[in-house]
């Protein structure tokens, strides 16, 4: 370039020669606009910023409550084993198995309590004239009534409310006894008794002189 200012000078036919070669010097022009603006381009920290990369923080999940497993018998409308979540309540259970029935008795039920895994929840039936639960007339009565004549309680006919009468025995206890009694036939000593889960030693002498087979 400085070389064809030079000839140009020297010369003194700068308007002839820009005429004879104004396309030729439109090119060079466009040319050095292209590559300045490249180079502004091209060069660290030209063009556009690079998008920052912004890592979301992972969110951590929530654990899923476990479950347990909880049998349900007796009094209510779908006896069965219900799924629960851990933490659940014996009210909860009795709604998974379809809630209660009309006869269901809920005065030894504490619905509030917490259920444990494998547990056994048993809704007795409210005692009534007509079975003879509670001193009621006919042969069953006559039977239960006979049962007690020494102040004894037999321990193959006697129901729930009578076998909480014993020392040592509370609703779920009564229920195992009845369920044990359906399972496995008559009990043929007061012995057998302790075969009953949650009858020990203790249980047992605390209630040996009060029953009877």
């Amino acid at each position: 370039m400085k070389r064809l200012l030079e000839y140009v000078k020297e010369n003194g036919k700068l308007r002839e020669f820009l005429e004879e070669n104004k396309d030729m010097l439109i090119k060079v022009g466009v040319t050095a606009v292209a590559v300045i603006a490249a180079f502004f381009i091209f060069a660290p920290g030209g063009g556009e910023e690079e998008e920052e990369d912004v890592t979301q923080p992972a969110v951590a999940s929530q654990p899923t409550a476990a479950a347990i497993v909880v049998d349900v018998g007796g009094e209510v409308n779908n006896p069965m084993v219900v799924e629960l979540d851990e933490g659940s309540r014996v009210g909860d259970a009795i709604e998974a198995a379809g809630g209660l029935t009309e006869n269901a008795d809920i005065t030894e039920i504490n619905r509030a309590a917490f259920v444990e895994d494998g547990e056994k929840i048993y809704v007795p039936a409210l005692m009534t004239e007509e079975s003879g639960m509670a001193g009621g007339t006919g042969s069953d009565g006559s039977q239960r009534a006979a049962d007690y004549s020494d102040g004894k309680i037999n321990i193959n006919t006697a129901d729930s409310r009578q076998l909480q009468e014993l020392d040592g025995v509370g609703p779920v206890t009564a229920e195992k006894i009845i369920e044990y009694r359906e399972e496995n036939g008559r009990f043929r000593d007061v012995e057998d008794i302790k075969n009953v889960s949650g009858i020990g030693d203790k249980t047992f002498e605390k209630m040996k002189d009060d029953i009877k087979v």
